[in-house]
Parts: C-alpha cells; sequence; structure tokens
C-alpha cells in the first residue's frame, strides 16, 4: 500500500518529468524560431541592399523559404502540442488509476479494522460470559456445599441398634 508521503513524491516525479520533457520540446521549438526570425533579418537586409533582379529573385527564394519554415514550425508546433496532451492525457489516466488503487487500499483497511473491532467485541463477550459461567458454577458449588452441610446437621441421631 502506498503511503500519502509516497504518493506526494511520485506525483511530484511526474510532474517534474513532464515539465522536462515540455521544456525540451519548447527549446527545439525555440531555435526553430530563432533561425526564422534570422532568416527574415536577412531578407530585409537583402531586399533593401539589393534591387537588381538577382537580387529579387534571391529574395523570393528566401521568401520562399521563411514560408516553408513558418509552416514546418506550425506542423511541428501542433504535433508536439498534440503529444503533449496525449502524455498529459495518460498522465492523468495514470493518476486516476493510483487515486483508485489507494481508495481500493483505504475501503479495504476499514473493512478489515471494522473486522478487528468485531472480533474484539465477539472476544470481550465471550470473556465476559465465561466469567459469568464460572462465577455460576463457583455459587452453585458453594450452595451445595452449604446444603450438604445443612442436611448432615438436621439429621436425627438414630443409635446404633447392634
Amino acid at each position: 500500500m502506498i503511503t500519502k508521503k509516497e504518493f506526494k513524491t511520485l506525483e511530484g516525479l511526474a510532474e517534474v518529468k513532464a515539465d522536462m520533457e515540455v521544456a525540451e520540446e519548447l527549446t527545439h521549438l525555440k531555435d526553430q524560431y530563432i533561425q526564422m526570425q534570422q532568416a527574415i533579418t536577412s531578407l530585409q537586409s537583402n531586399m533593401g541592399s539589393q534591387n537588381n533582379t538577382m537580387g529579387q529573385a534571391q529574395g523570393q527564394q528566401q521568401l520562399t523559404q521563411l514560408f516553408d519554415q513558418m509552416n514546418q514550425f506550425k506542423n511541428q508546433s501542433k504535433q508536439e502540442q498534440m503529444q503533449s496532451f496525449d502524455q498529459l492525457q495518460q498522465s492523468i489516466q495514470k493518476a486516476t488509476q493510483s487515486l483508485n488503487q489507494a481508495s481500493q487500499s483505504i475501503q479495504s483497511s476499514k473493512a478489515l479494522t471494522q473486522m478487528n473491532d468485531f472480533i474484539e467485541q465477539a472476544q470481550s463477550q465471550l470473556q465476559n460470559m465465561v466469567q459469568s459461567s464460572q462465577q455460576q458454577m463457583g455459587q452453585s458449588s458453594l450452595q451445595m456445599g452449604q446444603s450438604s452441610q445443612q442436611g448432615q446437621g438436621s439429621q436425627p441421631m438414630v443409635p446404633n441398634l447392634q
């Protein structure tokens, strides 16, 4: 059976693990975001400095690359968001299972406690019955002894005729 302290420790570890996984995913997305910012800066500097057709073609190519990177970024963000959501659902399911197991353990413990209380009450009642029975037997023996003595004392003395 898991104690409350152990359960809280496991809960904390699960949260830390989830936070670490999210941080890793965000770091990767941040790197892609920085690359896109650099591409935009490069594109802006190229467009501002080049006015010939070669510069325009290069600018168009950079725009296409930036558009592709942004789509890739968006798709990857959605995919990682779905993975995070799936992990969250799994964590919730595991936590729910743990809580159900803890609840079952608590119910079992309560049932065992009630059974122990019942056994203690039954033992106490049996002990009382034994003591009462012993007292009654002692009183009966005492009464029998007293009536036996009284019976001997009240018998008339019959002389022995032999």
